[in-house]
């Protein structure tokens, strides 16, 4: 028993790597943008890139972001055969890019690494998730991370009503309960507008 677990240490360690590749200031750094650290939130996801180097990083880190969720977890369930590899493999995929080891435990808010990390395996409640967040932050509330905790409580209802197996609800729940956190962190930052990161 005890090494079947020990076993899942590496889905956990190489999925936290590949979370944490800060690749917000990997592309600043590439392409000659400002360092997102230094302006804004502070954060290294897409949209605080984006205020220093326009809609186009937004996208572009957003959607290697997005991959860095799917990576993580399609090499996590590929290191162990164990079935709570899959939620062990989201959880630290997304940990790792909201605190990076590249970047001294900073890093971005989470959300397409964890939507990356979500959709392959409950697509629809990932998309409802999504639909929900928009809909509670350009509707309901307008603060950023208010709107986040708010969206993803609708996560671990929609995979409990569609049946998911345990490893899939886990992942959903434990991908929310980060970001969660994460988003906690910034309950009380006056944010711009439209800022999720």
């Amino acid at each position: 028993m005890l090494l079947n677990w020990l076993s899942l240490l590496p889905v956990v360690v190489a999925a936290y790597l590949i979370g944490s590749i800060p690749t917000g200031v990997i592309l600043a750094r590439v392409m000659g943008w400002p360092d997102p650290r230094t302006y804004g939130s502070g954060h290294i996801g897409g949209l605080n890139v984006s205020r220093g180097a326009g809609r186009g990083a937004l996208i572009v880190v957003g959607l290697l972001d997005l991959l860095k969720g799917i990576l993580g977890v399609w090499l996590g369930t590929r290191l162990s055969a164990n079935p709570y590899a899959l939620p062990l493999a989201g959880m630290a995929v997304t940990a790792g890019h909201c605190w990076s080891v590249w970047v001294n435990f900073a890093g971005g808010m989470g959300l397409a690494t964890a939507f990356g990390a979500v959709l392959p395996y409950a697509p629809i409640p990932a998309l409802i998730a999504a639909l929900a967040l928009a809909i509670i932050r350009f509707f309901i509330i307008k603060h950023s991370p208010r709107a986040v905790i708010a969206a993803l409580c609708t996560l671990p209802i929609t995979l409990l009503i569609f049946r998911s197996p345990l490893p899939i609800f886990l992942l959903g729940t434990g991908v929310a309960a980060i970001l969660i956190l994460r988003h906690t962190a910034d309950w009380n930052r006056v944010y711009p507008s439209k800022s999720i990161e």
